[in-house]
């Protein structure tokens, strides 16, 4: 009988890192990686919901998404810096801001562009992106980007309790249990313990 397959925990990158492999991958003219980057980090969306978004949402300053996984709308706003990059992007790539086409599509030229690119794709761009940049990470996937959105939520609002609620909101979490482990505060509470001795 072979052995259940264990699940590898993601954690988040620094954001520092985030933006400048954003800024690496921009300056190598790997645009639509750069922005699955910038999504996931600005966004705190599940990957599912990323790879539907669409130019015109991601060009305008809010928009509205229903979640895959929950079947709920949710607002989002666009950070001001994820809309520079969103722009420059569709600049670069000829794309006007009222283009309802998807943006997460394959890049090659026979590639299909009604259909956007698998959640498996998507996580190999994101693993070779981290590895061609250096970015040390462990487990890199999609996850990496969400949780990469949940610590610098935690970290702008004071690392408060008020904060892991907002993100327990955020991410559909039952309670802020869920969402400490989540961004890795609970192994960091542990670690903190046994080297506290």
């Amino acid at each position: 009988m072979a052995k259940p397959r264990r699940k590898s925990a993601t954690a988040p990158l620094r954001w520092t890192h985030a933006n400048t492999l954003i800024k690496g991958l921009m300056a190598d003219r790997r645009y639509n990686t750069a922005l699955l980057i910038g999504a996931g980090i600005y966004f705190g969306l599940r990957i599912g919901d990323i790879l539907q978004l669409r130019w015109d949402q991601i060009q305008s300053d809010q928009f509205v998404v229903k979640e895959g996984k929950t079947g709920k709308e949710r607002m989002v706003d666009v950070h001001g810096n994820f809309l520079k990059l969103a722009r420059r992007v569709g600049g670069q790539l000829k794309i006007s801001a009222d283009y309802p086409g998807l943006v997460f599509v394959h890049q090659r030229s026979d590639g299909n562009r009604e259909k956007s690119i698998s959640v498996t794709a998507a996580n190999k761009r994101i693993r070779n992106a981290f590895a061609t940049y250096g970015i040390d990470s462990q487990n890199a996937s999609s996850h990496t980007l969400r949780k990469t959105f949940g610590r610098r939520i935690y970290e702008n609002n004071g690392q408060s309790e008020h904060a892991l609620i907002l993100l327990s909101h955020i991410f559909g979490h039952r309670d802020i249990g869920v969402t400490r482990r989540y961004i890795g505060l609970t192994q960091e509470t542990i670690s903190s313990a046994y080297l506290s001795l």
